[in-house]
């Protein structure tokens, strides 16, 4: 099937600002801290909103100010009356801002207060009632302490799986906790995990393949790709043929099954590269050690002469 000249032209664009295909070989190594976790988040929101993609328009990386300051993702309604039918976004108002908060990352009460600082700069520059506005944070873990702490002063409703609704606040808040959403229901934010399992990767795969847009597919090539650089062991055992995938899907995803082998393969040369330079580099330290080690015991014996001297030349001058 062809595709639309829009979805191509949507395509060109999103290569120039660095949304690739699946297995993309840009910071592949963990060890490098380097994984591209907010691109994927911004990807995950388009998908679990996808069926009001007419209808809604997003910014991501929001500019606010002159100043380097950055919304992870503004989510805009395009008219007043469009209803957002995924479950995450029946919270959202016209102008929704979105942090997200990789795993491992803290979602503290700063947290909460600089999202709301952007909200309000963000209101001012744009002059969007603040009844317009929406919060919404986003983190694979609960943020127990911080609901725990809002929980006092303010209403806090669960909405549905992982999904968390505070009231009475400058803003409509709600915290999503993708460990907690439905996994049939929102495979794409789930998938932004170091800790997939082999009926989740199997979905995810399942769901990529299904998709026809080219806009989508774009959008699902950033989570795959992501979920095979923090999950290299699993998507290893899926590509040696584990079991976890029926031949049919191994048969549709054999191309990208193939770039991925190439990726991770360039993965192991590049750890063991840096293993063997950091190897050498402890053997070297070693080595300077040895020498500092001789160069101090000749210091001794130096300084034990000198002792030696010192007292047969105390002795002479004694007999004399």
């Amino acid at each position: 099937m062809a595709m639309p000249a829009d979805d191509r032209r949507t395509i060109k664009k999103r290569k120039r600002k660095g949304y690739g295909t699946p297995f993309r070989t840009v910071n592949r190594l963990e060890i490098e801290n380097k994984v591209q976790w907010h691109p994927a988040f911004c990807s995950a929101v388009e998908l679990e909103l996808r069926e009001n993609r007419e209808g809604l328009e997003y910014d991501r990386e929001h500019n606010l100010g002159r100043k380097p300051l950055q919304v992870d993702l503004l989510v805009i309604k395009k008219s007043p009356g469009e209803t957002v039918r995924n479950e995450i976004g029946t919270f959202f108002l016209g102008h929704n801002i979105m942090e997200y908060k990789s795993p491992g990352d803290a979602l503290s009460m700063d947290t909460l207060y600089k999202v709301f600082a952007y909200a309000c700069l963000y209101k001012a520059e744009t002059g969007i009632p603040e009844t317009d506005i929406t919060v919404s944070l986003v983190r694979e873990g609960k943020p127990l302490k911080l609901l725990g702490l809002l929980s006092q002063k303010y209403p806090v409703g669960e909405r549905g799986n992982g999904i968390y609704h505070v009231g009475g606040m400058l803003f409509p808040v709600q915290f999503i906790v993708t460990g907690e959403l439905d996994p049939a229901a929102h495979i794409w934010l789930r998938s932004l995990t170091r800790s997939m399992g082999h009926g989740e990767a199997e979905r995810l795969l399942e769901s990529y393949i299904r998709l026809e847009d080219g806009a989508d597919r774009l959008n699902a090539g950033s989570i795959v790709s992501l979920a095979s650089d923090t999950n290299q062991t699993l998507f290893e055992q899926i590509i040696k043929g584990g079991g976890f995938m029926s031949d049919a899907l191994k048969e549709m995803l054999n191309p990208e099954f193939a770039r991925l082998k190439v990726l991770l393969a360039d993965s192991k040369a590049e750890l063991a590269d840096k293993n063997a330079k950091l190897a050498d580099s402890e053997a070297k330290l070693a080595d300077s050690e040895a020498k500092l080690a001789d160069s101090r015991a000749e210091i001794a014996d130096s300084r034990a002469e000198i002792a030696a001297l010192k007292r047969q030349l105390a002795e002479l001058q004694k007999a004399d």
